[in-house]
């Protein structure tokens, strides 16, 4: 098994209810500031999505590393919710490699190959930028390329339903064609530019936009969609055909009530179909007594995602695991990056020293041929010995070719960062 100092602390929607997982998503930003500065902690990139919670961070010193990070999301949880860090599920080395890569590539979604899960997973990474460290990013990239492989070149990827086209395909079953429908979307997060392709993939010309952050205006100028007042929600809910919230953000309070829906439907409205796609609840919890309100919230869509065919997922599996396979190539290839360094310093120390005393001794021109001359033959004479550390270090003996430049040449090789 490879060793890599990568290790994951988290839980997806399998284990804990999206209640659950909100409570975890609410401590992002103490989590960050905690473990910034944590001198145990060499990096860290949180994913952290309606499906899943997960804390991937450099671990040169495993246990320390995982204490620092398990105590800063226990602490960072509200006391009645500290119970959930011990839920938490932890992938060490080549078990957190393979874990994002499955990720990546859709396999542990709440609805498999769903197509949202590569632009969460890249978020991920430009968000840790201040905070991230070059193997967690060759890391993240490994998992980007291999999700993008499944997404073109298997039926998983072709056919992979978003959870927010599982949703929309649950309206049209239980009310009707969403085409030519007012939709009012609630939100303009990134979730929100899914939804509002999928409603114009469904016929959907009639599109309004509320953001109780103000951000209705901005959305709107580059989505086929209407801008609503922050003072028009009431009248917007009391026209649309359907309510689609997607904020992305964390609330003190849901953005609708059954109160609000109350006051802007009456008897005479049709039955309201609101389609709750954020984790948080955009939508309380009561308003799903209404009686003129079909809420359809993230946990009924899990419970309707369509079971993915075997040979998609067969062949999703094998992606994955070439992918593994070519990270873990790479990363023990790179562990004699350090001896390859200290060998071509030696040698190039004794190139450099003759092609000073060429240039002492002749004219330029012939000095520079000299100087070509030798860098072309020392770079020819370390090609195979470089090759042949790097291929020691994937079979475990990279020890022994350390070993062997300290005695024949006395080179002592630094430890690898």
């Amino acid at each position: 098994m490879l060793r890599v100092p990568i290790a994951a602390l988290g839980i997806s929607h399998h284990l804990v209810s999206l209640d659950e997982l909100a409570a975890l998503s609410a401590t992002a930003s103490a989590v960050t500031s905690a473990l910034e500065a944590h001198p145990d902690v060499s990096g860290f990139v949180l994913l952290s999505t309606c499906n899943r919670y997960e804390l991937y961070f450099d671990a040169p010193l495993f246990h320390p590393s995982l204490e620092a990070t398990l105590g800063a999301i226990r602490t960072a949880l509200p006391p009645e919710r500290a119970d959930l860090a011990s839920e938490l599920e932890v992938h060490a080395g080549q078990m957190a490699v393979q874990h994002l890569l499955e990720v990546a590539a859709g396999l542990d979604a709440m609805v498999v190959g769903e197509a949202e899960i590569l632009g969460q997973v890249r978020d991920a990474l430009a968000g840790a930028e201040c905070h991230n460290t070059p193997g967690l990013r060759r890391l993240f990239h490994a998992a980007l390329t291999t999700g993008k492989a499944v997404s073109s070149q298997t039926d998983l990827g072709a056919a992979g339903r978003s959870i927010a086209a599982v949703g929309l395909a649950l309206v049209e079953q239980r009310h009707f064609s969403l085409a030519g429908r007012r939709v009012l979307l609630i939100g303009t997060g990134n979730y929100a530019r899914v939804v509002t392709a999928s409603l114009v993939r469904s016929g959907c010309t009639d599109l309004a936009v509320y953001s109780r952050s103000g951000r209705a205006e901005r959305f709107a100028a580059s989505h086929p969609v209407e801008a609503i007042p922050s003072d028009g929600l009431i009248s917007a809910l009391a026209d649309a055909d359907l309510v689609v919230t997607c904020s992305g953000h964390q609330h003190s309070t849901p953005i609708v009530t059954a109160d609000l829906l109350a006051s802007a439907r009456d008897s005479t409205s049709s039955l309201l179909p609101v389609l709750d796609l954020s984790l948080s609840g955009d939508v309380s919890e009561d308003a799903a007594a209404l009686i003129g309100v079909d809420l359809i919230n993230l946990d009924e869509i899990g419970a309707h995602a369509p079971a993915s065919q075997s040979a998609a997922v067969l062949a999703a599996r094998d992606l994955v695991a070439r992918g593994v396979d070519t990270y873990q190539h790479l990363e023990s290839g790179r562990a004699a990056t350090p001896a390859v360094t200290a060998m071509r310093s030696h040698v190039s120390q004794f190139i450099e020293r003759e092609i000073e005393a060429a240039a002492r001794r002749y004219d330029p021109a012939t000095a520079a041929a000299v100087a070509r001359s030798l860098r072309r033959v020392s770079n020819a004479l370390l090609h195979t010995p470089s090759l042949r550390a790097a291929e020691l270090a994937r079979a475990g003996g990279l020890d022994d070719y350390q070993h062997a430049l300290q005695t024949l040449f006395g080179i002592d090789v630094e430890a690898h960062s």
